[in-house]
């Protein structure tokens, strides 16, 4: 049988990174008495970028099913960082935008992502950083396309 160290293994590597980040976040998050989750700041950055954006197309653009993005939006919008609008060209269709305290509450998460990032890179110089980017980029392209 072939030797495996999963522990090498590139999978196991980004996981294990994005664990270790996600769960920095997370505490930053806390510590700064934010009553959010990662998953619902995803929702709450997407929908920024992407005004008006349908649900369907939330769930894509976050990598989450539709399920997940119904959920995570409902916890949104009672608590008043979301709103659902129907869709003035199709009823069935919702849009979603943030209101004007999700923009807040949204501000405030960008500043403290923009610290976790920083202090997660702090060991990399502008050069590796770029390269790692540029680097998992083309790896997430070429993985996708194999699906």
């Amino acid at each position: 049988m072939k030797d495996f160290n999963i522990e090498n293994s590139l999978g196991f590597i980004v996981a294990k990174t994005n664990y270790y980040m996600k769960s920095y976040f997370t505490k930053l998050i806390k510590d700064n008495e934010l009553n959010i989750t990662t998953e619902q700041w995803a929702i709450l950055n997407a929908v920024y970028h992407n005004p008006g954006v349908s649900q369907t197309d939330l769930a894509r653009a976050c990598l989450k099913d539709k399920t997940n993005v119904t959920r995570i939006l409902d916890l949104l919008v009672k608590k008043g960082y979301a709103a659902r609008n129907i869709d003035l060209n199709d009823r069935r269709i919702y849009s979603v935008t943030l209101t004007e305290l999700g923009e807040s509450v949204l501000e405030q998460l960008i500043n403290i992502s923009d610290s976790a990032n920083m202090a997660c890179i702090s060991d990399l110089n502008r050069d590796e950083y770029l390269e790692l980017v540029r680097t998992l980029n083309i790896l997430s392209i070429s993985i996708e396309k194999l699906l």
